[in-house]
């Protein structure tokens, strides 16, 4: 699995080897990715169209009657819909705050449009930046360019993706005193991460919503010269990783009482907590806070139960008998009509 370290690195290397179709960062944004999801990246893979036409044809398993004829065809596009609402992919959304020095309140947290410059590195290490306008290709995660800004941090490989709601990243209004609109999506996440540099400790039922589940806590321990907001490089800065969990929810993660870690490595420590967390948090609440035992299931378990639940009932439909040979022929090369 390439990290985002490695994906930077590909994209100098290429500059250096000459590559002129490799883009240049943008001088405000920086680099925004584009063109790298998995399926992107296949649309670039050519298909002769006829292997689609061999791999959907009953030929020549017709005559050993080994394939089913659809009968009415309505059911054949009600399915497709069903089974586009699924994702090819697990999909995930995780919520991120910047408490400023001596914020406490929920508004005066959600208002904040910029962290400290450790912050800012952090967002960097984290994800990458996507371009939500016309996004088709990356988990958008509920939000809309008009409303919640146009660049949000997502992360992706080929089985999963993260979306990350960023606070400081969507617009403030002052029509919207409480932002409700950041809300609506941070306080619906049931994985928060928390960049507190309040200078106190961060009460875990701050944001008031009825989803509270894991607090990912970030404060800076080093102090003095290499404090929130100094102008030093930060090589040698140091973060304390604390985990909150809610009532009855176990122990998911080796953090314990809390973690010393880098600031080189947090991006990547809080990246695969985020995603564990969510995972425990969504069983979490799907079992009724452990109560139940019913199966959680993943977005592939659902997609392949959908499709044995679309066999199943054409299964127990009557096939039409073709009257003569020609009829038969006729019906064998009409693929969409038979699975």
């Amino acid at each position: 699995m390439l990290s985002q370290e490695d994906d930077i690195r590909g994209i100098f290397r290429a500059k250096e080897e000459g590559d002129s179709g490799t883009p240049r960062p943008n001088t405000i944004t920086g680099y925004v990715w584009s063109g790298t999801a998995p399926s992107q990246r296949r649309k670039e893979v050519v298909i002769d169209p006829s292997y689609f036409a061999l791999q959907l044809s009953a030929y020549p398993e017709y005559d050993a009657g080994l394939f089913q004829v659809v009968v009415d065809p309505g059911i054949v596009s009600k399915f497709f819909n069903t089974l586009d609402r699924v994702p090819v992919i697990d999909t995930h959304k995780v919520g991120i705050m910047y408490v400023a020095p001596g914020q406490s309140e929920e508004s005066d947290i959600l208002r904040n449009t910029h962290g400290s410059p450790s912050y800012t590195r952090f967002l960097e290490g984290l994800g990458r930046l996507i371009n939500l306008r016309g996004q088709v290709d990356v988990y958008a995660g509920g939000l809309d360019p008009d409303e919640d800004g146009e660049y949000a941090y997502a992360w992706w490989n080929d089985i999963g993706q993260i979306l990350y709601h960023t606070a400081t990243m969507m617009p403030s209004s002052p029509d919207d005193p409480q932002c409700n609109n950041k809300k609506r999506h941070i306080g619906n996440d049931y994985v928060r991460i928390v960049w507190n540099d309040s200078g106190n400790p961060y009460r875990f039922d701050t944001l008031a919503t009825q989803f509270q589940f894991v607090n990912i806590v970030i404060e800076p321990h080093s102090f003095g010269a290499i404090a929130a907001f100094s102008n030093s490089d930060h090589k040698n800065e140091y973060f304390k990783v604390t985990v909150q969990r809610a009532p009855g929810m176990t122990e998911f993660a080796p953090i314990g009482h809390f973690k010393i870690i880098s600031a080189e490595n947090l991006p990547l420590l809080v990246r695969q907590l985020s995603l564990l967390a969510d995972w425990f948090a969504s069983v979490f609440a799907h079992t009724h806070s452990d109560t139940v035992r019913v199966e959680m299931k993943t977005n592939w378990h659902t997609r392949l139960e959908t499709i044995r639940r679309f066999k199943s009932q054409m299964l127990a439909a009557k096939t039409p008998e073709p009257t003569d040979d020609i009829t038969a022929q006729e019906a064998s090369r009409d693929f969409t009509t038979m699975f």
